[in-house]
């Protein structure tokens, strides 16, 4: 096939035109354009008054050069559970030169379908115009979906309320108000703002202990300092205690800790307090506490059970945080759970009708997607959590705070 009739073949022609260089320009201008937008919110250096506008433009461009990353990794490979700005400028320059060559094909496609197969003039015009309804309401349909699932519905913020009652809760924990904060993932995705107003929001629920169930952080090790910094915001009558998640580890888990501990966040990763009627202790009251444990990441390191709930009284009652559900599976029998608390999942994000949420987990699929689920040997409230992972949208998942008011099983 002649270099003309190709697809590339057109596209170049396109460029190299009468008016190719400024075509050429146009292309390198709209990367550039793209890379101005990632590139400030991703190296996380706007100034306060103009984050939370960054945030929403750096989503715009992130999705639409989202296409041409995979090119860009051939160049500026993926590294460490990150990608570098070189890689980011990288897609941003070759995305409008992608679009260039879908467009080139699209255009043959639907010159192919109102010509080639058409029997008359009638027949040209009324396929012409068909397509080109099509493809308007369908441009407008994704453009308002898409928009709304990258713009609005991520800020959206709710509350899910659960009621669990526990065996043995001793009289004066019933009614405890846990707040319980996950995957906040301060970041690119995700402002200050948003995460300040989400910690307004979670102090107006009047909770007594803040359970903390990792992923405070994410795609820079820059965010680690102001990341878990906005964590001192969630406040409750007993403070708050946290574990790990797997974002912690991705950017570094050593200043993770440290910055948790400056911040008077106790972890208590594969360890364990004890919430009595004075706060949290090392140590229980007898008939008096309420223990809570914690695993450390259930993909970056080895849970212990064992450490976890070493030496707590059989006849205690036991609540659990873990990041991960999956460990709900695997608690072992000679160990009493009476409800766990976890994240990671965030709901899938998205939730097609009639096809559901993506396979969160490679074992249990969507067994553990979020909220209320029943594990083999304890109930697991999965929250789907504040920020965003991945790709930076929420379809018909919002973003939520989850309180849990335990009550009194005698």
């Amino acid at each position: 096939m002649k270099a003309e009739s190709s697809i590339f073949g057109n596209a170049l022609s396109w460029v190299a035109a009468r008016r190719g260089p400024k075509r050429l320009i146009a292309l390198l201008a709209s990367g550039l354009v793209l890379a101005a937008c990632i590139l400030p919110s991703q190296l996380l250096v706007l100034p306060a008054s103009m984050e939370s506008i960054g945030r929403l433009a750096y989503r715009g461009a992130f999705l639409l050069v989202l296409p041409a990353r995979p090119f860009a990794a051939i160049i500026v490979p993926y590294s460490n559970h990150h990608w570098t700005p070189a890689h980011y400028v990288a897609a941003c320059l070759m995305a409008p030169f992608l679009y260039l060559l879908a467009y080139t094909l699209l255009k043959r496609l639907y010159h192919h379908w109102t010509t080639h197969r058409a029997k008359s003039e009638v027949d040209v015009s009324r396929r012409k115009f068909l397509a080109r309804s099509a493809s308007g309401m369908a441009g407008v349909a994704v453009a308002g979906v898409g928009g709304h699932a990258s713009l609005v519905a991520p800020a959206r913020l709710k509350v899910e309320r659960y009621d669990m009652p526990i065996q043995g809760l001793p009289p004066e924990f019933d009614g405890l108000r846990l707040v319980h904060v996950s995957d906040t993932h301060y970041g690119p995705f995700t402002s200050k703002a948003f995460l300040e107003k989400a910690a307004e929001q979670a102090n107006a629920l009047d909770g007594d202990l803040v359970v903390m169930t990792g992923d405070y952080v994410h795609f820079t090790p820059d965010s680690i300092e102001p990341g878990i910094a906005l964590l001192e915001n969630f406040q409750a009558r007993y403070g708050s205690v946290a574990v790990m998640g797997n974002h912690e580890f991705w950017e570094g888990v050593g200043r993770c800790r440290r910055q948790l501990d400056r911040i008077g966040v106790p972890r208590i990763d594969n360890d364990r307090l004890f919430l009595t009627p004075d706060g949290l202790q090392k140590s229980p009251v007898p008939g008096h506490s309420l223990c809570v444990a914690g695993l450390t990441d259930h993909i970056m390191d080895e849970i212990s059970f064992d450490k976890a709930l070493h030496g707590v009284p059989d006849d205690m009652p036991r609540l659990l945080l873990s990041h991960n559900p999956d460990p709900t599976e695997l608690v072992p029998r000679e160990h009493r759970v009476d409800l766990m608390l976890a994240g990671h999942t965030h709901g899938g994000q998205i939730n097609l009708p009639l096809v559901g949420p993506p396979p969160v987990s490679m074992e249990y699929g969507t067994k553990y997607i979020g909220g209320l689920c029943q594990g083999p040997r304890c109930p697991v409230v999965v929250s789907r959590g504040i920020g965003i992972a991945l790709l930076p949208l929420r379809f018909r998942v919002p973003p939520e705070l989850v309180l849990v008011t335990l009550h009194r099983q005698a």
